[in-house]
């Protein structure tokens, strides 16, 4: 932006607030109405405060709390006793290599 359009910006800007200003200024009155401008002028500014605080909070929601899902399943395995047979048979070779089965039962 050019230095002449920031000036005849800003002078434009301040000529309209000056003018705005003119324009609205009542004529002077002497008159004891002084606590009813204060009433408003606080009330006004209560009011706004509340209006600019309210545009300024987080604009997130609060977090909204939900169950826990359920746990898995649990599939229980019982106990089953593997009975392992008292005898078994194996082979052996005797002194020529001839193989033979052999009943072997533990103590």
């Amino acid at each position: 932006m050019s230095i002449f359009r920031t000036f005849m910006s800003a002078g434009l800007a301040t000529s309209m607030v000056g003018l705005s200003l003119v324009a609205t200024a009542p004529a002077a009155q002497a008159h004891d109405h002084f606590w009813g401008g204060v009433a408003a002028g606080a009330v006004g500014g209560i009011i706004g405060g509340a209006l600019i605080n309210e545009a300024r909070r987080p604009a997130y929601a609060y977090p909204v709390y939900e169950a826990p899902p359920p746990p898995p399943p649990v599939y229980r395995t019982y106990y089953r006793p593997v009975y392992v047979p008292a005898c078994h048979y194996e082979w052996r070779h005797n002194e020529w290599g001839d193989a033979y089965r052999v009943q072997v039962c533990p103590r």
